[in-house]
């Protein structure tokens, strides 16, 4: 049994990993949002755009997804916890994405 204040590293991680889950709640209820929102017909956005949209969310959403999974794993790994090692999924690829998927689309806004 780890004792947390032995370990100021591990405190952080925890520290971070609480932040992340609150982050990440965001995301799926701004990700939800936009779901509903494009699943309106109104006649701001062609069939082909909103699709294209749909994609976006989705994909974004995976990002954050995959960020988060690589956080359960690193924080399993150092309470010795048995977890299969497809949740580490090379997840620190996942946050370049989701930056150039953010800007990609700011520049397609601009």
């Amino acid at each position: 049994m780890y004792i947390i204040e032995d370990e100021p590293l591990l405190k952080n991680k925890l520290l971070g990993g609480i932040l992340a889950s609150i982050a990440y709640g965001i995301v799926i209820v701004l990700s939800g949002n936009c779901f509903h929102l494009l699943q309106k017909k109104r006649d701001i956005y062609s069939n082909r755009m909103r699709i294209l949209l749909h994609i976006y969310v989705i994909i974004m959403l995976l990002c954050s997804t995959w960020m988060s999974l690589g956080l359960i794993y690193e924080l399993m790994f150092y309470f010795s916890l048995p977890l299969h090692r497809f949740l580490d999924l090379h997840s620190f690829w996942a946050f370049p994405m989701a930056v150039w998927g953010a800007d990609g689309f700011m520049v397609r806004i601009l």
